[in-house]
């Protein structure tokens, strides 16, 4: 029986399996392990930063349904199952998982999928035309307003297939929808992204994390639904006073609309 996961899979880390093991989960390899010690080693707040950027997510998704009444919401790039992306709001009713990894998107069915309404869905974002055409996500109501999530996944590509991805979502969500990005920043601890992308770089992973004003320039034809810009995952939606002058997200966050239809 051939195995539906690419040689060596399990012998080289991945992103999500190397995340899981920085948010102290288990499903992760020794080769995932191993990597994560020299990615802390060149930065080691970054436990500490996925963690806190994992605690946006269901932020985000209260923000979605009781500002925007938005009730079916597609994740892409969702990741490894955690405690944060199984509790999903009662008022959402349709939840669309997916995720390029083969055993992302297995976990994803195994357990984010359990519940009723939500659905688990392997596409590569390399393909958008595929990905929206897809059942789960074609399936969604698009007489009705949809959100995405978008969380930590721009960093991971290039400019133009950012772009790429952007602007098929752009053109595909119907009026009222809502973007939620995260983003990976070289503005707070620039010396330490940077020997990150090197530490990825070397084992075959692309990882860039851009400026607050890269990320504008990605974001730069949707409408903004907050004034100021981006802001940090960590004091998106938090009080003044809780804000510190070391934030641990390294990561920036904005929620931004693709504007109204004009036909």
């Amino acid at each position: 029986m051939t195995s539906r996961f690419p040689d060596g899979y399990f012998a080289r880390p991945t992103v999500a399996r190397v995340q899981d093991h920085l948010d102290g989960g288990t499903d992760n390899y020794l080769a995932d392990r191993e990597f994560a010690r020299d990615l802390v080693a060149a930065a080691p707040w970054l436990p500490g930063s996925v963690r806190v950027n994992r605690a946006h997510g269901p932020r985000v998704l209260d923000c979605l349904t009781r500002e925007y009444s938005i009730d079916q919401v597609i994740d892409l790039g969702c990741g490894l199952p955690h405690g944060d992306n199984r509790d999903v709001p009662d008022e959402v009713r349709r939840m669309v998982y997916v995720d390029s990894d083969p055993g992302v998107e297995a976990h994803a069915r195994m357990v984010l999928a359990e519940r009723h309404g939500t659905v688990s869905l392997r596409a590569d974002l390399a393909d958008m035309p595929a990905l929206l055409a897809a059942g789960p996500v074609a399936r969604l109501d698009r007489g009705r307003p949809i959100g995405v999530l978008l969380h930590a996944v721009l960093p991971w590509l290039g400019d133009e297939p950012a772009h790429t991805v952007l602007a098929a979502l752009k053109s595909w969500l119907p009026s009222g929808s809502v973007l939620s990005v995260t983003h990976a920043t070289t503005d707070t601890a620039p010396e330490a992204m940077a020997a990150l992308a090197d530490l990825y770089e070397g084992v075959g992973i692309g990882f860039r994390p851009r400026s607050g004003q890269q990320v504008r320039d990605l974001l730069a034809s949707w409408a903004p639904l907050e004034a100021g810009g981006p802001v940090t995952t960590a004091s998106w939606r938090r009080p003044t006073h809780l804000h510190s002058r070391f934030d641990p997200s390294h990561a920036y966050a904005i929620i931004a609309s693709p504007g109204d239809r004009t036909s």
